[in-house]
């Protein structure tokens, strides 16, 4: 029986290929830091190479070397990147049934620390370039790869170094990488796929407040700066800043809400707190996906106060993850800020922490039409509904240095949807993903870039 287009022995064949690459990519504890993404592309080389494509170190340090590669067509054209990351997260053995770096297959799964975040991509895009160079390489332009290293920590030797110190092994017309696209949701019997067109920016920031010291048998309420850091956190943690409704963010609205009352509320500023709220009552998924566009958001991570538990600290911090669209600035947010804390009447400072530009990439483009073509020909059912994600990607500094680059996150689940994986499994004990599901994105990158440079 076909599946995908593919003969059962053709199917299981790429089965076959892509779990021997992706668990011995899995079984490479690569943890960052330190990082020892080296011993990855190893493997990806000597992979390669077997399959006659040429691969070249690219890095600043000898244990955390980027992978890039490249393949060129039979004629000329536009250049597309495959690109995703090799470093992981840690992971705490005790809270994991298997090793979290075994690369073990049970129940239908591949199981491991990276397996949906993000070396099934990293795995499943290097078999495509396989594949079309075993296949004489029959499309226009060039096909680039990237295995990138420390995307998890960010500060050093991954996509920024290459984008400013070797640029063209990333310089191409289109980019595919992370970033929540490929996640499908079930709406109105169809599946409509995530598609990470942009992403929030960190706006991360410390609050500081100050107070008397002393002695902690006598509490001075009036004066602590650890209950006025105490509500400072509560007044931002609860905040709801005004809510911004962007193009971009009322389309994907249309897309993965059926109830038009509800759909109408999201979309307009006045109501669309409130409608979140409902929303994350009906369908918490679906919430998580929305409502995080509808403006910042504050989150409260770290605190920290005090030397001696009887003695009062005068001074107290709280770290704040703060993310912010590509419609808002760094200014604006710090005033958002004040206008929590000053009502409070406290003593406090603020200080940035980290903070990056939003960004995003136009959609619809030729390579948004060409992810919508090749999935509606396996998915029959499968809509495309363009996003910006929350979180942040190695896209940004694609998008920042090169500025004509269209970049988007994507990688297709076909199985399994968002709320069967209950808003995904990154960073969480027993990360696995589907033999089927990563099977198919090998498949699906192969006939992308075929589609794309026809």
């Amino acid at each position: 029986m076909a599946l995908y287009g593919l003969e059962a022995d053709d199917w299981h064949a790429l089965g076959r290929e892509v779990v021997d690459l992706f668990t011995a990519l899995l079984r490479v504890d690569t943890t960052n830091p330190p990082g020892n993404e080296t011993a990855c592309a190893l493997l990806l080389k000597d992979y390669l190479a077997t399959n006659g494509i040429a691969s070249e170190f690219v890095g600043e340090t000898a244990e955390r070397q980027n992978l890039v590669a490249r393949l060129d067509g039979v004629r000329p054209g536009p250049t597309l990147t495959f690109m995703g990351h090799t470093d992981v997260v840690p992971a705490d053995a005790a809270e994991w049934s298997v090793p979290p770096f075994g690369g073990i297959l049970k129940d239908g799964y591949v199981w491991g620390c990276g397996a949906t975040d993000m070396k099934n991509q990293v795995a499943a895009e290097a078999v495509a370039l396989a594949r079309l160079k075993r296949s004489g390489a029959d499309f226009a332009g060039t096909v680039k790869y990237a295995a990138t290293v420390d995307e998890e920590h960010g500060d050093h030797c991954g996509v920024r170094w290459l984008c400013q110190n070797e640029p063209d092994t990333l310089r191409s017309d289109y980019l595919i990488n992370e970033g929540m696209g490929g996640l499908w949701l079930p709406i109105d019997g169809q599946k409509v796929f995530l598609l990470a067109a942009g992403e929030k920016a960190f706006a991360q920031f410390r609050i500081r407040t100050r107070g008397r010291g002393g002695h902690a048998s006598v509490p001075e309420k009036e004066h602590s700066a650890v209950i006025d850091l105490a509500r400072a956190v509560v007044a931002l943690g609860l905040y709801d800043p005004p809510a911004i409704v962007s193009p971009l963010t009322a389309q994907f609205i249309d897309a993965v809400v059926t109830a038009a009352d509800l759909r109408a509320r999201l979309k307009d500023p006045r109501t669309a707190r409130a409608a979140g709220a409902e929303l994350r009552r009906l369908d918490p998924e679906v919430a998580s996906l929305v409502e995080p566009l509808l403006g910042a958001t504050f989150t409260p991570t770290m605190l920290h106060a005090g030397q001696a538990v009887n003695v009062i600290p005068t001074r107290a911090e709280a770290c704040i993850d703060c993310r912010i669209l590509p419609e808002m600035t760094a200014d604006g947010t710090r005033e958002l800020v004040a206008t929590v804390l000053e009502p409070l009447g406290i003593d406090w400072e603020f200080e940035w922490v980290d903070v990056t530009t939003p960004n995003a990439s136009p959609a619809p483009t030729a390579l948004s039409e060409s992810i919508a073509r090749v999935l509606r020909r396996d998915v029959p059912d499968a809509l495309l509904a363009p996003m910006c994600s929350g979180s942040f990607t190695d896209s940004r500094w694609v998008r920042e240095y090169f500025p004509d680059c269209i970049a988007y996150g994507f990688a297709p689940y076909v199985v399994e949807s968002f709320h069967a994986m209950q808003g995904g499994r990154d960073h969480e004990p027993d990360e696995r993903i589907l033999v089927e599901d990563v099977t198919y994105q090998a498949l699906f990158f192969e006939r992308l870039a075929r589609d794309l440079l026809a």
